[in-house]
């Protein structure tokens, strides 16, 4: 499943994200760093608003303008769970990440330990597909728990993103319940799809934790989910999803056949869910990667002729805020 081990290079995307100015109804944005606690310590970062001068800095390959330590401008704020795709870092995303704080959300991505770029081994088993939400629960009860932030958010209005296998995490958080027979029956009949059945025909799930199951949180009450893998869900797998959600496509994706997942997943749902559409493959929902990483890793960072990634994202992250701001509205 080459979109399971071949984001693991998005840490080395960096972002060309432009910071969000204190006019035109955005706001200076700040960031910290917490980790969840449990069974996994999950590293997470969280960008936030603030009336702080804003200062840029780096993280590794990536450019976050975000200044550390900032004091968050008095809340309530609205919260979004922002979940990479697999083998990805919490900054894989930091672009959509800065848009949504400079107009007043806090934005909490956690590293997907044991599906990221440092700790890959879960791929292909129940810590993947399974492990995932419980650490997107467990940075919800962080951000909720911390003593910098906690009190800023506003609880009612909590929000998830995520693209790739970060997509299929927002769906469970969603209600959507996976099954792992769904998926071995579909590189059954796709063999061929060596993108998600890297074993052909004989593809399965490591079960690690016989009788481990996906957790039942309601408290997302929004969600963007960004070229889906959605071969595990079925009608009845997303009967219990009721939330407003947003669907994106890439036009030309060779990693996950729209046929049997984004395309396959918006047949499940009722008509009246929000959809879009970017032109390019997989790849083009990662933040503009600069020129050297262009260079390092074109499949990943160098789109087809006419597709514009910058614009798209541009229009792709207005799009989320704007999905956000009327789904969770404040209250009256």
């Amino acid at each position: 499943m080459r979109f399971l081990s071949a984001v693991i290079l998005t840490l080395i995307c960096s972002v060309f994200a432009a910071p969000a100015l204190a006019s035109g109804g955005q706001t200076n944005i700040g960031f910290l760093s917490l980790t969840t606690s449990g069974e996994y310590a999950v590293p997470v970062a969280v960008w936030y608003p603030t009336a702080e001068p804003q200062v840029e800095w780096q993280a590794g390959p990536y450019t976050i303008h975000a200044t550390r330590g900032a004091a968050i401008a008095a809340g309530p704020h609205p919260l979004i769970i922002l979940s990479h795709g697999s083998g990805g870092s919490e900054f894989g995303h930091s672009d959509l990440a800065e848009a949504l704080a400079g107009h007043g959300y806090i934005v909490a991505a956690p590293r997907h330990l044991g599906d990221s770029y440092d700790q890959p081994e879960g791929r292909f088993s129940d810590v993947q597909i399974i492990g995932r939400p419980w650490q997107a629960a467990a940075t919800l009860d962080a951000v909720l728990a911390d003593q910098r932030i906690g009190a800023a958010i506003d609880a009612r209005r909590i929000g998830m993103a995520g693209f790739s296998a970060g997509a299929y995490t927002t769906m469970v958080m969603a209600g959507a319940k996976p099954d792992p027979a769904l998926y071995s029956a579909y590189c059954a009949a796709h063999a061929d799809d060596h993108e998600v059945c890297p074993d052909g025909d004989h593809a399965k799930l490591r079960i690690t934790r016989p009788g481990w199951s996906v957790p039942t949180d309601k408290r997302v009450r929004a969600a963007v989910a960004m070229a889906p893998f959605s071969v595990m869900f079925d009608a009845k797998s997303v009967s219990d999803v009721t939330i407003p959600l947003r669907i994106y496509k890439a036009s030309d994706d060779q990693v996950l056949r729209n046929q049997w997942n984004t395309d396959h997943l918006l047949s499940l749902l009722p008509a009246s869910v929000e959809h879009g559409e970017l032109a390019g493959g997989h790849y083009v929902f990662i933040a503009p990667c600069s020129a050297v990483m262009k260079a390092r890793t074109p499949y990943l960072c160098v789109d087809a002729p006419g597709v514009d990634r910058v614009a798209e994202h541009a229009q792709l992250n207005a799009e989320i805020v704007d999905f956000f701001n009327r789904k969770l509205p404040k209250p009256d």
